[in-house]
């Protein structure tokens, strides 16, 4: 991965190329095309706490080419920002690997280091910055994935573009760097088939039931999820519990909760935000009331089956001090 430190770029050039020698594109794609540049470029400058300004510079012609000029109090920063939206355009991921190592602490980790090493960086050139850690950020970054799909789907429908460039111009209009191309035949390599993403699962979650289903039949409950406060329709598929519940073996009344085992099933919308699409219980370890807790059953049964072998652990451990 190239990304320069020390570069002092602060414009970037698309450059639309067509088969024929006209020097304008269909409006509607092209502002379709770069409202997903821009949100690239705004996720970026959200990782790297920027807070970059984009303007806009006329066009010319080669096809068609347009400057954005980035603004920042920080020139280092805005640069680095170009520099991170030039290697992120015509890079390839494996989207299946890229979703099912996804990792939101280790993303928060990492982006709360790079902050820290650009704000070093900017004080002192003698400072290190991870650019494995950044190409790690930026090539893994679901949002950029996501609107980069919509992008090259967005100029797929323009027949006559037949390839697209990105390149880094400094403040005298000078190109940094050599430019980067992606041609026609290789667009569909960016597109997403699907939005799914891998399910979110929270094993200590507490729910309020505000409506249990009290009947056989696949049908959603309604309660708040008390760790982040919102009322959420979920399916319950611990099959013991609500059995138990039909057959009115366990009550419920106002303020009865349940510690469970929630999962969430989640994908990307249109402009990159992960959006919950469901909620589901797998399994219900406690129902509480007031003071009083009720433990599940099937709960006991798979740690009485655990004290055992956790006897027979404590009776060696000391061995071992």
């Amino acid at each position: 991965m190239i990304l320069p430190l020390k570069d002092t770029s602060n414009k970037i050039e698309l450059h639309y190329y067509f088969s024929d020698e006209s020097h304008s594109m269909n409006a509607l794609v092209r502002n379709k095309c770069e409202h997903n540049l821009l949100g690239i470029l705004k996720e970026i400058s959200t990782v790297l706490n920027a807070r970059l300004k984009v303007e806009s510079e006329a066009y010319s012609e080669g096809g068609l080419k347009e400057k954005w000029v980035l603004l920042s109090n920080s020139e280092f920063l805005r640069s680095f920002a170009a520099a991170v939206f030039h290697y992120v355009l015509p890079l390839e991921v494996d989207i299946e690997k890229t979703v099912s190592e996804e990792n939101k602490e280790d993303t928060k980790l990492r982006i709360d280091k790079l902050r820290r090493e650009l704000k070093d960086y900017e004080r002192d050139n003698d400072s290190k910055v991870d650019l494995n850690n950044v190409a790690a950020l930026f090539r893994n970054n679901l949002k950029i994935i996501k609107l980069k799909s919509n992008f090259y789907r967005q100029l797929s429908a323009c027949e006559k573009v037949t390839k697209f460039a990105v390149q880094r111009v400094n403040s005298i209009g000078e190109y940094t760097g050599k430019p980067n191309t992606i041609i026609r035949k290789r667009f569909d390599t960016y597109m997403l088939m699907v939005d799914t993403l891998k399910p979110e699962t929270d094993e200590a979650a507490v729910i309020e039931i505000i409506s249990p289903v009290l009947k056989t039949g696949s049908y959603k409950w309604k309660g708040i999820y008390v760790q982040t406060g919102k009322i959420i329709n979920f399916y319950m598929k611990d099959e013991a519990f609500k059995n138990e519940v039909i057959s009115q073996s366990i009550p419920f009344k106002n303020g009865t909760r349940i510690e469970c085992t929630l999962e969430s099933t989640r994908k990307m919308n249109e402009f990159g935000t992960e959006v919950v699409t469901g909620y589901s219980v797998m399994v219900v370890t406690k129902k509480l009331d007031d003071q009083a807790v009720m433990e599940m059953p099937q709960v006991r049964t798979v740690r009485k089956k655990k004290e055992p072998e956790l006897k027979q652990l404590d009776l060696f451990g000391g061995l071992f001090n």
